[in-house]
């Protein structure tokens, strides 16, 4: 195998080891925060959601996302 046969090899390996990490961290971290983003938006007056570019219809739109997506 040459070097960069191997390193490539290596470096699926390192992906595939992370991965449960990062199953972890989409479960625990990632979607509770994009949740609790998503619920703040709807907390937004119309005056601070046109300050961001954002209209209340999409705001409502976004908030009814699911968190996995």
């Amino acid at each position: 195998m040459t070097d960069s046969a191997q390193a490539r090899s290596l470096a699926r390996f390192s992906t595939i080891r992370r991965a449960p990490g990062l199953v972890i961290h989409a479960l625990f971290i990632r979607w509770p925060q994009r949740r609790r983003q998503r619920m703040d938006l709807l907390e937004l007056s119309d005056d601070h959601l046109k300050d961001i570019g954002v209209t209340p219809a999409e705001a409502r739109r976004e908030a009814g996302r699911p968190f996995w997506d």
